[in-house]
């Protein structure tokens, strides 16, 4: 095996940010509308579907899918205007600029606008863009607004963007700790950062709200690294280790979030949204699990040598999802 580089030190605490009197772009919070308590969605092939944090890389990935494999319109709601090159004359695209941690702001989006369903993307998407407090407090905030608004729009259709970090991955502070290979659904969360946290968080708000609200239908996607073209980690095979040498594509990440909107059944499930073969090419899958994670069992025989570390089988079975083939989005 090549030479490994050495083990690289915990992330240092992040320093508190400095005060700003400047403010964020935001419309007054409205007074909210009448919630409704029935979905307004009357052909499933051709719904309004909003979608918070669009101007993100999933979000921008999600908005060229629709427009190009669906005939569903799309709300795009961002905290800053739209990126260059936006479709701004679409007709099947609506842009709001809004503060979503103001949930009336949220709540006059879902009920005002008709929608028949909610992909929510918004949030800091890891531990080092903020300080931790920023991070945490945001990202729950945005997430318990997503679905507190859907429930009161009457929305019944609702897919919330996990992270595989839930379970405590890349971001962990020392070694994380997994307890078998591949990894599923059930494998216990062990956050350790803001951001981390922040997503099992949500994944148990979503639980809550179902049990609450017994026809609703939520997915947690647990997307790992979302790229355009597989990478190749051989030769940061050690600093790769932490989040299991994944990746997602853009196009299947963006099919996942459309695939959970069409579904049959109701409550919360949460589900991994990772490409099936790991990204330390060269390098045979059960070779860097013992190297690496030597105490990890597995669950059912030696790893396939390109075999990711991540079990999707459970996407496959409730969306039909696959990182590549599968169920196509209507």
């Amino acid at each position: 095996m090549a030479q490994k580089p050495p083990l690289p030190s915990p992330p240092a605490p992040l320093p508190t940010p400095a005060a700003s009197s400047s403010q964020p772009n935001t419309r007054a919070s409205p007074t909210p509308s009448s919630s409704s308590s029935s979905s307004y969605v009357t052909n499933p092939e051709e719904m309004k579907i909003v979608v918070t944090g669009s101007s993100g890389s999933l979000g921008q990935g999600l908005i060229q899918l629709v427009l190009s494999a669906t005939k569903h319109s799309l709300i795009l709601v961002d905290h800053k205007p739209p990126p260059p090159g936006s479709e701004l004359d679409n007709p099947r695209i609506e842009y709001v600029t809004a503060e979503l941690r103001t949930y009336t702001n949220f709540l006059e989006i879902l009920t005002s606008k008709r929608v028949d369903a909610l992909i929510h993307l918004a949030s800091y998407p890891n531990p080092f863009l903020a300080h931790a407090s920023e991070i945490h407090n945001a990202n729950v905030t945005l997430s318990f607004n997503a679905l507190q608004a859907a429930v009161e729009a009457g929305i019944k259709r609702v897919v919330m963007a996990s992270s595989v970090n839930a379970t405590s991955a890349a971001y962990a502070y020392g070694e994380p700790t997994y307890d078998y290979f591949p990894l599923d659904e059930q494998h216990p969360m062990r956050p350790e950062d803001a951001y981390s946290l922040s997503k099992a968080i949500m994944e148990v708000q979503c639980d809550a709200f179902a049990r609450f609200n017994p026809e609703i239908s939520i997915a947690s996607l647990r997307f790992h690294h979302c790229v355009d073209a597989k990478k190749n980690t051989s030769h940061l095979v050690k600093d790769a280790r932490k989040d299991l040498w994944g990746y997602v594509l853009m196009e299947s990440a963006a099919r996942a979030c459309l695939l959970a909107l069409d579904v049959p059944w109701k409550g919360h499930e949460v589900m991994y949204i990772v490409g099936n073969q790991h990204t330390a090419q060269g390098y045979n899958a059960e070779e860097i699990a013992k190297t690496y994670f030597p105490k990890t069992k597995r669950k059912s025989g030696p790893l396939a040598p390109s075999q990711g570390f991540y079990d999707c089988s459970k996407a496959e079975r409730l969306i039909g999802w696959k990182h590549e083939g599968g169920r196509m989005p209507a």
